[in-house]
């Protein structure tokens, strides 16, 4: 049993950032119903690349997950949506702020209908102007929080992350304002509204750069991989390779100098402070650089850490989803897909008490896979969802040949 074992959540999300705020829900137990609207479903699904004709860029994001296809042009279908979203516990949308209104299940209408519903509109600029007129599209945030403006060198100028974070981080910050609007339901019986967005996201996860600005009025620049605040804390390069070195505190760097068989660095008043191994980063980098030149990323990662200075390599992404720490964690995860059989998957982000060997019990839907499980135990009988079926307000989904 997860720890939201009983809770409902109706999913009218698409993309990435709100389907990873209920996949997270639906990972602890959750019983998430995402509502897609035809004839295509999420337009994630068409996005590639394709496993056989399946995205996986939808399957990524989606596991856990009952899918239910509604026609939401349909007086028929608006209302299927309507009685779901009565009985559940949680709805979560993420259209351009406005869109939802004009389907006849904002928030107002929705908690009216609903009172303990807890409703979550997650966005890329927030509900309100300006910021509304914007679509949110994850770059966008990372280029006008401020993020991308710190990625990268000089030389390269302004980097994105090699991942969509503006999306992720807004399903998990999202997710945590579900958890804290569910607590605070026990206590008041009501729910409540939670909103997200993408900028809010980016511009939390800037830290202290940002608080660099506001305490100092000082505009960071782009330190590429090392550490905008502490040296010797980057990526260097040794005989074969590159390796990662994290000095966060004096201890580490007198450590750091005794394993690289440095001790003089000790006493050189260009490294005497942080501020001063700041300052002078670029002759340090190229003296450390000299000593690692010596030997392999192999050799050195046994070395450093013996000598309890973090450091780690550079892993590609398939070194990392194969590394034994991986494996450990139990972050690779198999399931049996409707079409594609057994097929691998990332593990849960947190763990919650005992391990539930159970907690993987979807894969990710087939559009409508769900659909007339949902709408009968939502009180329609057998007949009214074939006849919605067959007019097209709903699809069902069947394996072939069955």
């Amino acid at each position: 049993m997860g720890a939201l074992d009983g809770i409902r959540v109706v999913d009218l999300t698409r993309y990435l950032s709100g389907p990873t705020l209920t996949m997270l829900l639906a990972d602890m137990g959750a019983d998430v119903v995402k509502v897609e609207t035809l004839p295509t479903g999420d337009p994630a699904r068409q996005s590639g690349p394709f496993q056989d004709a399946e995205s996986v860029y939808y399957m990524a994001s989606n596991r856990n997950k009952r899918s239910v296809a509604l026609d939401l042009r349909s007086d028929e279908g608006a209302a299927a949506l309507r009685r779901l979203i009565a009985e559940a516990d949680v709805f979560v949308q993420n259209f351009k702020p406005g869109t939802v209104e004009k389907m006849g299940v904002g928030p107002e209408a929705m908690r009216e209908l609903n009172p303990r519903l807890v409703y979550v509109s997650l966005s890329g600029f927030g509900q309100r102007a300006p910021g509304s007129e914007l679509a949110g599209f994850d770059q966008t945030a990372q280029a006008m929080s401020g993020l991308m403006s710190v990625t990268g060198t000089e030389e390269t100028g302004p980097l994105r992350v090699g991942i969509a974070v503006a999306d992720s981080a807004t399903g998990v910050f999202g997710a945590v304002g579900v958890l804290s609007a569910l607590y605070e339901r026990e206590r008041t019986g009501r729910g409540t509204v939670v909103e997200g967005s993408l900028m809010q996201s980016m511009l939390t996860l800037l830290s202290y750069q940002a608080q660099k600005y506001l305490s100092l009025g000082v505009t960071p620049g782009q330190d590429g991989n090392d550490h905008p605040i502490m040296f010797p804390q980057g990526t260097f390069k040794t005989r074969d390779g590159a390796m990662t070195l994290a000095c966060g505190n004096e201890k580490m760097w007198q450590r750091l100098c005794g394993v690289l068989g440095t001790r003089e660095w000790e006493n050189d008043s260009r490294f005497a402070s942080n501020a001063d191994r700041m300052d002078n980063r670029t002759e340090l980098r190229k003296l450390i650089e000299e000593v690692l030149a010596t030997r392999t990323t192999e050799e050195w990662l046994e070395i450093v850490g013996a000598g309890a200075v973090p450091c780690g390599p550079v892993l590609t992404i398939p070194e990392a989803l194969e590394h034994p720490i991986t494996a450990g964690l139990d972050m690779v995860a198999e399931v049996d897909h409707s079409t594609l059989g057994t097929m691998k998957v990332l593990g849960q982000s947190v763990n919650i008490g005992d391990p539930d060997p159970e907690w993987l019990h979807r894969p990710a839907p087939m559009l409508g896979e769900h659909t007339e499980e949902v709408l009968t135990g939502a009180g329609y009988s057998a007949d009214e969802v074939d006849l919605m079926v067959v007019a097209g307000h709903a699809a069902q989904w069947r394996k072939a040949g069955g």
